[in-house]
């Protein structure tokens, strides 16, 4: 098999998992591909400042996590390596909704419990390991070089230096000449602004925000604890209070925890308050768990949660060079676990475009359409659940109010039958997509449920 042509300089705005792994599909097209990013990477997996999510809990899809052992052969054998512990959906992991507990059954479905920092890591020492990915720390990008057909580079500047404010003195400015520019910025993307600035058209965009706020805080598993699962998810029960938990076990022997609740039922930062909302959620399964735990850091808050998408794809007038990807172009509730998975989805599509023909004046229209395509499921499937969560389906489509309904009815079908529960994992852990859900055999179970079994077990 021969070797795919190589282009020239490619660069790569932001070093988070999205840019890293699009700097991996680069690297097999372009001889140079230059990350640039505003922090100091850390030598071992640990928080930086451009990535604040790193505190929360962060699941990685099977559908995801597949895509990136493609990208990155033994990325799944790593992670195990370095003790991050796996568990089986369907019997392992918990999930309370209203309806009730989900029925539990081994599937064979095993996620693996990491922090986001290890992932990040592992991925950026084997990224920038390759020998023609070279990277830009301590570096802000501050502007595109170029017009409305193309850019021609980036404007960069180190961190912490100001634009000069007079013409006479020396620029603290830079121009990295590219051939192709990934912004991978994340949510802070400040790429409409830049195309305004070079007189393209900017994109219009769409959103959804559930008002949810996050807490979170990592335990040490207490020595001997014991019990019949490893990790759990309640989502908000029916009444007035909207508060739920994620719970995972992560590498070292911990767990992370990550409470969350809408509008005024956001938890708090102060760590005197994280068991008392933990006691008030619809379970105390969390607060169980964590009452007498070691806790090993501060309780780390968010309210970053809003839905958004880039109609990038809309409209011409804008360089056919410049690609968006991760939550630069669609960034989700990081409730659905969505982002890792989305960013490596975005790296596949990538080198697919790129494999199909480089021409600059098409790359982008091509890998943008694609790209709302394989998004369009993981936009669906988080903001009906944000319009449930929240009880608020008044902007909501008659389509998409009949399909809370369905889903409704599905949860409650699932805490009777492990195959209506295993079709809508399937969907959860991005392995199929939503219209299967409405498959015949599955269709037919929501409909006509099972009666409620005698003495089943609650968790």
């Amino acid at each position: 098999m021969t070797a795919p042509p190589r282009h020239g300089h490619a660069v790569v705005i932001g070093g988070s998992i999205a840019g890293l792994l699009a700097a991996r599909v680069l690297a097999d097209h372009f001889h140079q591909v230059t990350v640039v990013d505003q922090d100091t990477f850390p030598d071992s997996p640990g928080h930086r400042r451009g990535v604040p999510q790193s505190h929360h809990v962060h699941g990685l899809l099977i559908g995801g996590r597949e895509a990136i052992d493609d990208l990155l052969p033994g990325f799944t054998a790593e992670l195990i390596e370095h003790e991050a512990p796996t568990c089986d959906l369907g019997s392992e992991f918990v999930m309370l909704s209203p309806a009730g507990w989900a029925a539990r059954r081994p599937c064979g479905l095993r996620v693996i419990g990491a922090s986001r920092v290890l992932v990040e890591w592992i991925i950026r020492r084997r990224v920038l390991a390759l020998p023609n990915v070279v990277v830009r720390q301590q570096t802000r990008a501050c502007g595109l070089a170029g017009d409305a057909k193309a850019v021609l580079g980036v404007h960069v500047r180190p961190r912490g230096q100001e634009v000069p404010r007079e013409p006479s003195r020396e620029t603290v400015e830079e121009v990295l000449a590219a051939d192709l520019v990934v912004d991978a910025a994340g949510r802070g993307s400040r790429t409409p602004a830049w195309l305004g600035d070079i007189g393209a058209a900017v994109p219009a965009e769409q959103s959804f925000d559930p008002h949810l706020g996050y807490a979170s805080r990592i335990f040490a598993i207490p020595p001997g604890h014991t019990a019949d699962w490893k990790a759990c998810h309640l989502l908000p029960g029916r009444g007035d209070r909207l508060r739920g938990s994620t719970l995972i076990p992560i590498e070292g022997n911990r767990w992370i925890v990550t409470l969350f609740g809408v509008g005024s039922d956001r938890p708090t930062a102060r760590g005197e308050d994280f068991l008392p909302y933990a006691r008030s959620l619809p379970s105390p399964l969390v607060a169980n768990a964590v009452n007498g735990a070691q806790p090993l850091s501060e309780v780390v808050t968010t309210r970053a949660t809003a839905n958004r998408r880039r109609l990038i794809t809309a409209e011409p007038g804008r360089p056919g060079n410049l690609l968006l990807t991760g939550d630069a172009a669609y960034c989700f509730n990081p409730l659905y676990a969505q982002g890792m998975t989305t960013a490596a989805f975005g790296a596949v599509l990538l080198g697919d475009c790129l494999k199909a023909g480089h021409d600059p004046a098409d790359l982008a229209r091509r890998y943008h359409h694609r790209l709302a395509r394989a998004n369009r499921a993981f936009w669906y499937m988080a903001t009906l659940g944000d319009h449930m969560m929240s009880g608020d389906t008044s902007g909501a489509s008659p389509a998409r109010r009949l399909a809370a309904r369905y889903l409704s009815r599905l949860r409650a079908a699932g805490t009777q039958d492990p195959e209506v529960h295993l079709a809508f994992l399937q969907v959860f852990t991005a392995l199929r997509t939503p219209l299967s859900l409405y498959a015949p055999s599955t269709f037919l179970r929501v409909l006509m449920p099972r009666p409620p079994r005698r003495n089943s077990r609650r968790t």
